[in-house]
């Protein structure tokens, strides 16, 4: 993902271009003659006869600027650079399409009487002092326009800077658009960077955060790091960070995938995006760490690696009239003969003269065409060429070995490769088209260390502890057949009502005590329904309910039976034995009476604290479902008021101290008894 992906050793940015190959396309065209070094002068400032677009056969010389010095740290690719150009400039001249032959003027940034002209922010181009055409000085009054099939730095795609830079290449920001396609073809919304604290690694990780937020995928945290990467990546595991971006060279790559096993950070709950520009075995060759190779590979299976498509996968024919698969036989023919490596930007140098070609060959049908409209002594100055180059180039529409070749604010449009690191070694898995903005990932080309891609956050779901509804069911079942034999004990009861022992034992509070006990059956019904079954509106309103039918049910039955107790315990109280006589009416009176405090508490309690419905949680659950790891708090519903949980504890405190108070005066009334028997014994 991140630029300069030759540069080995770690400079800064501010000489990046220093090793990176460059084209630098001449904007005035100048023919090679002895005499070409008196075109540094100042052309711009007054026009001058130009007729060399009006000439056929004629040949236009390019300038390419790159190190061929064997000790220049990016030498063995600038030689493998070279057959490209002189292949594309043999297949452009054998296509007998173009008016004019190209004549590539090559230029060692290495070799001395070169110069640095360091532009801001510290990028530094290398070039000659004087070179052919007038765009070898610095001036403001010139419009040069650059060219380059290998410098991948995001820095060059300010054009309020370099307004007149083109690449062949894509940028290190063009993989970022790639990553968001991919992360919303999984639905991962929830993802975490983690980044080397170098400028070209930052640059690319600011751009991957606006192309992030507006794709509107969260990002959960963000690291950097200079040399240790342990303490942040186990940052990202305590924010529970499961999609992770890094951006990070094979060096501290080693170390990356160190900790992450060290720290379990790998496998079917995670999934880590990394550049795809590393060398070969880089886990060998790059490997500083106290882990063994097979920890390192153990923690990589699965790795997504991303970058730029070197050529073009699909087998057409383009401009050139050759396929990629052609063009490569070729290329590799010319390294052979030459005797150098293989170079992974040949495909953009070789489209990149082909550019210049196309580009050149509209500009002077232009000139052309003005030239007729104007007079036999048109004229044009370098400047009017400058702007016609930069709309001609930004116009570029073309098939070439590395896909379709198009520029947008001098930024390649190209494509992008998808690669997963499977047992050992990277496969292929998809591309992304940046023109047509289409994910093209292989069929069962992905594999995932579950049976499902991982999740991007653990998930905490809610879960409610619902009424067992088998329990339920029981208990619902005795319930009816205890109402029915309650039914079946009313029937007999009021059937038999007028017979002399049925009387004697009071029918109409036996009427009541079944009455009562059929309401608190009743109840049983509605305190096994809960959220469940009723929504959370009518959860409140049932446990109201529920609790009337139960307090109505219980003070009606045992209210009825404490009255038939009473009366048995007023009748044997008598100690005279005295004949009295105690009516079912004053009995109706006393359960009367009870339901009507138990109807004024009720009501009371409905009026100043009613019954309101919480949720109470309990501690998390862990729950492994295939490859994603949920966690489940229990939750459970019921209703509760405050002030009457404080009066049901003071209630129960005054029962416990009144329940003591009547032992002891059951004590007295015993011995009282007893003493009073003993008087009646000796008195008779």
């Amino acid at each position: 993902m991140a630029g300069a992906r030759g540069d080995r050793v770690g400079r800064e940015v501010g000489c990046l271009l220093l090793q990176v190959l460059r084209v630098l396309v001449l904007v005035q065209v100048l023919l090679l003659q002895p005499a070409a070094g008196k075109v540094c002068n100042d052309r711009a400032r007054h026009p001058q006869d130009n007729s060399w677009f009006a000439k056929d056969k004629e040949k236009l010389p390019i300038m390419v600027l790159m190190p061929m010095n064997e000790s220049a740290l990016m030498s063995g690719i600038s030689q493998g650079i070279e057959p490209a150009v002189q292949l594309a400039i043999q297949h452009i001249q054998e296509s007998e399409k173009y008016s004019f032959t190209l004549i590539t003027k090559i230029y060692d940034t290495e070799r001395k009487g070169s110069r640095c002209l360091r532009f801001a922010d510290g990028v530094c181009v290398c070039v000659c002092v004087c070179v052919v055409g007038t765009h070898a000085t610095t001036s403001d009054q010139e419009i040069p326009v650059e060219l380059s099939f290998a410098a991948t730095t995001p820095v060059l795609a300010d054009k309020k800077k370099y307004p007149n830079f083109f690449r062949t290449v894509p940028s290190d920001n063009a993989v970022n658009p790639a990553v968001v396609k991919f992360l919303n073809f999984y639905n991962w919304s929830r993802v975490g960077t983690l980044t080397q604290d170098v400028q070209r690694f930052s640059e690319v990780r600011n751009d991957l955060t606006s192309e992030l937020e507006k794709a509107d995928i969260q990002i959960a945290d963000t690291e950097s790091f200079s040399n240790d990467p342990c303490i942040n990546v186990k940052k990202l595991k305590d924010n529970d960070v499961r999609i992770i971006i890094g951006q990070f060279d094979e060096n501290l790559a080693s170390k990356v995938f160190c900790c992450a096993y060290n720290l379990n950070m790998f496998g079917s709950k995670y999934q880590w995006i990394i550049p795809g520009w590393y060398q070969g075995n880089w886990w060998e060759q790059a490997n500083s760490t106290n882990c063994t190779t097979r920890k390192l590979l153990t923690a990589m299976e699965g790795y997504i690696s991303v970058d730029f498509e070197p050529l073009s996968a699909r087998q057409i024919k383009g401009i050139s009239g050759r396929t990629p698969k052609e063009y490569e036989r070729e290329y590799s023919r010319e390294l052979q003969q030459k005797g150098v490596e293989s170079s992974k930007f040949h495909g953009f140098a070789y489209d990149g003269i082909w550019v210049i070609a196309k580009t050149l060959t509209r500009v002077m049908e232009l000139l052309r065409i003005k030239q007729r409209h104007e007079n036999h002594n048109f004229t044009v100055d370098d400047r009017e060429v400058g702007r016609m180059v930069l709309d001609v180039m930004n116009e570029t529409n073309f098939n070439g070995v590395t896909g379709q070749v198009m520029f947008r604010n001098g930024e390649r449009m190209g494509t992008i490769k998808f690669n997963q690191f499977q047992e050992g070694r990277e496969v292929k898995v998809g591309e992304y088209n940046a023109i047509a903005d289409i994910l093209d990932l292989i069929n069962n080309s992905i594999r995932f260390q579950g049976v499902e891609p991982p999740k991007d956050r653990t998930f905490v779901r809610l879960q409610r502890r619902h009424i067992n509804v088998p329990l339920y069911s029981i208990l619902s079942t005795i319930t009816i057949l205890g109402m029915l034999m309650a039914g079946a004990f009313l029937f007999f009861n009021i059937k038999n009502r007028n017979h002399r022992l049925i009387k004697m034992s009071s029918p109409y509070m036996n009427n009541l005590i079944i009455l009562g006990g059929l309401l608190s059956y009743a109840s049983i019904f509605l305190f096994g329904l809960d959220g469940g079954f009723v929504s959370d509106k009518e959860f409140e309103t049932l446990c109201t309910v529920r609790t009337w039918i139960l307090i109505v049910g219980y003070t009606t039955a045992f209210g009825a039976m404490f009255a038939k107790t009473w009366r048995v315990h007023a009748i044997f109280k008598n100690v005279k034995m005295k004949k009295k006589i105690i009516k079912d009416q004053k009995l109706l009176i006393i359960v009367g009476g009870m339901l009507l405090i138990d109807l004024c508490i009720l009501i009371c309690w409905q009026i100043v604290d009613p019954l309101k419905r919480t949720v109470e949680e309990y501690s998390l659950e862990v729950m492994r479902r295939l490859s994603r790891l949920v966690k489940i708090p229990p939750r459970r519903m019921h209703t509760h008021t405050t002030h009457w949980l404080r009066a049901r504890r003071l209630s129960l405190h005054d029962i416990n101290e009144w329940n003591e108070g009547r032992k002891k005066e059951r004590k007295y009334e015993e011995k009282g008894g007893a003493r009073r028997a003993g008087e009646r014994e000796r008195d008779s």
